[in-house]
């Protein structure tokens, strides 16, 4: 029996990637996962190569109160507005779409500039969902990763993809024959797409951001290239780890939770 093992969702996009036991999946995701973002004052988002420098950096929202709380690695706890300020502005995600956004007001731009020794803004997208790399939904499990374990010589925290669910199974790699097919993932129904092409961020540390792990070439060795779906970053190709879905039925979806694999 497959089920859920574990849930990630960031509410910031680059920042720490935390494990809620339940959430709401929506058309667009999971509710509140990357509505919000770091720029660099040329308005560009955190590279990848970057993103372990906000590792350490945790952030909780409060959908009631539409307020966030950053936990920093001194200990330090700083509360504020999550509301946008009423201007907006679209910027380039790395050449596959523009996302709407809105500066977030606040402590936000001094805590993070001094966190980062650079000019850095917190924003919120437009709309939430906008956020996602490619699609809502990433998906691996847990016999992919003891895979990865023994090919790599020690332990792997599935953290490190990011992935919105990580299900227990048996099977190493079995969820890459799964394209097409539809999954029943608690309450929310998925259509499984196509392999998740990796980048470097899984050799940062989850929790410290330190590249400690050369999980790309380890995945290299062993795993075949592959491309984004429907034409996005054509050029780009590297190894496949995790799938990409999309949200076919909202719904809530809880550790624990059993997976059922449909027909497409």
């Amino acid at each position: 029996m497959i089920t859920v093992h574990q849930i990630g969702r960031t509410f910031v996009k680059a920042t720490r990637f935390t494990n809620p036991e339940t959430v709401e999946v929506l058309a667009s995701g999971i509710r509140g996962d990357r509505d919000f973002f770091l720029l660099e004052s040329s308005g560009a988002p955190i590279s990848s190569n970057n993103h372990g420098t906000f590792f350490p950096l945790m952030f909780d929202y409060d959908f009631g109160s539409d307020a966030l709380k950053l936990s920093l690695p001194d200990g330090r706890i700083v509360e504020g507005p999550a509301a946008g300020n009423g201007t907006s502005f679209a910027f380039d995600y790395y050449g596959m779409r523009n996302i709407l956004v809105t500066p977030v007001d606040g402590p936000w731009e001094d805590i993070l500039s001094s966190f980062a020794a650079r000019p850095i803004r917190l924003v919120r997208c437009v709309a939430t969902g906008s956020g996602i790399d490619i699609l809502p939904i990433t998906l691996v499990t847990t016999a992919s990763i003891r895979r990865l374990e023994r090919e790599i010589g020690g332990t792997v925290d599935p953290r490190r993809f990011r992935a919105s669910f990580v299900l227990n199974n048996e099977v190493e790699h079995e969820e890459d024959g799964w394209r097409d097919r539809t999954l029943r993932v608690g309450k929310a129904l998925l259509k499984v797409r196509t392999p998740v092409p990796r980048c470097v961020i899984p050799g940062f540390n989850p929790g410290e951001g330190a590249r400690d792990l050369n999980v790309l070439r380890t995945l290299t060795r062993y795993r075949e290239k592959v491309i984004h779906p429907d034409g996005l970053l054509p050029g780009y190709a590297t190894p496949g780890f995790a799938v990409y879905a999309q949200v076919i039925e909202p719904g809530i979806v809880r550790v624990g939770d059993t997976v059922e694999a449909l027909m497409g």
